[in-house]
């Protein structure tokens, strides 16, 4: 081999060892890549005193699972204050999830309703807490994709026992068959409002329609009340009854999870299960786990 030739193919193989050095690189980079999570805590109905502590466990929970989330303190403005507008299709689009902790019709219109519809539809995640199904009774498209919406409150303040009904999701895979936990607990709404009789199939604390009743059918559920373990006298359950309290569904190429915990601040601030079971959830929600 002279020279030449032997130089030649020197800087050919360097070349192709540059082109691979960047395509590992590049590679890695994607690896590295942090999903994001967009977190939207905005009430227009009642303003939980959890909310301050939710952003601030989300974002703990991204940094040690691997996303990164954007919250924007909407839990202090007032529904007059709200200017909703910038949540569009485009703003979007820079988020891998959305999480909601809010409540109300917020102040967006339909279109921008339907952006985030979209959003999820083409494989965004979804994430509501609590009083996330207390929200846009006023479009009844959100409620078909997040289950249902909240009725009545289960109570408060006393030891519920939680089903695990799924134990193979990454939001319940770190529970037993059961779960004894304290938190306030929802009952959803299991009939159409009619204008017949406009005082029934209403939330009862504000008195808003129900434009879509909660079916099993719909979703699939990971934690329900045991009625037969848990102390429910004076409580407006019945004995035998149904009382999902989280649950998961495809919706499009998107994922949505959904839990009703969340209006102590002791629970975020406190209850590592529950923070373990929000983010198998959230994980799960962005593609992050299976």
């Amino acid at each position: 081999m002279n020279v030449q030739s032997f130089l030649a193919r020197l800087v050919v193989g360097l070349i192709t060892a540059l082109i691979l050095l960047g395509l590992s690189s590049l590679t890695l980079a994607q690896t590295e890549q942090k999903k994001k999570l967009l977190f939207l805590t905005y009430a227009a109905l009642y303003a939980h005193p959890s909310l301050a502590d939710a952003e601030r466990v989300v974002t703990e929970l991204g940094e040690q699972g691997g996303f990164e989330v954007t919250t924007l303190q909407g839990y202090r403005l007032a529904a007059d204050e709200m200017d909703l507008s910038f949540i569009t299709a485009d703003y979007l689009a820079q988020f891998d999830g959305l999480m909601m902790f809010t409540n109300g019709n917020l102040p967006m219109s339909n279109a921008q309703k339907q952006a985030i519809l979209d959003f999820i539809d083409n494989g965004g995640g979804f994430v509501g807490t609590h009083a996330a199904v207390l929200t846009f009774y006023d479009y009844a498209p959100f409620g078909e994709m997040i289950g249902g919406y909240f009725k009545g409150a289960v109570g408060q303040d006393r030891v519920m026992v939680l089903n695990v009904e799924d134990s193979s999701h990454p939001a319940t895979r770190m529970l037993g068959p059961s779960w004894p936990v304290m938190d306030e607990f929802y009952r959803f709404g299991t009939g159409l409002w009619n204008a017949d009789s406009p005082e029934e199939n209403v939330d009862e604390l504000f008195g808003l329609p129900i434009p879509v009743a909660f079916s099993r059918d719909r979703v699939n559920v990971l934690l329900s009340i045991n009625t037969e373990l848990s102390d429910i006298e004076g409580l407006p359950v019945q004995a035998g009854g149904d009382y999902p309290q989280s649950w998961w569904r495809e919706y499009g190429d998107g994922k949505v999870f959904y839990t009703s915990f969340g209006h102590q601040p002791d629970t975020w601030n406190y209850n590592q299960v529950f923070q373990a079971h929000l983010l198998g959830g959230i994980r799960w929600s962005l593609g992050l786990e299976q």
